[in-house]
């Protein structure tokens, strides 16, 4: 897998994604494309993998800080620290 830029997408990089508030960053922790992971919960990847959820063009990435989308509203589901994005959603690689 690769970014707009060509350079290759590797577990642990941190990248920069588009909030309503700004921005956030986010560490990559499964790639699409080879199904490699680093850190993922187990029960989380399994799910995954038994959904093929995940695109060969997408990547799972993880809060590399506090998760600035969580609540305590119990009127709302809560809202995990994993998430898919498609490499088209990384505003710029940040190492």
């Amino acid at each position: 897998m690769k970014y707009s830029d060509g350079m290759e997408v590797r577990l642990g990089d941190l990248v920069q994604i588009s909030m309503p508030d700004g921005h956030a960053t986010v560490r990559i922790v499964m790639l699409g494309d080879s199904r490699e992971h680093a850190g993922v919960d187990e029960h989380f990847r399994s799910w995954v993998d038994e959904e093929n959820l995940l695109g060969s063009d997408a990547v799972v990435a993880e809060w590399a800080g506090e998760n600035p989308l969580a609540h305590e509203d119990p009127a709302h589901a809560p809202v995990g620290d994993y998430m898919f994005l498609r490499l088209d959603d990384c505003d710029r690689r940040l190492s």
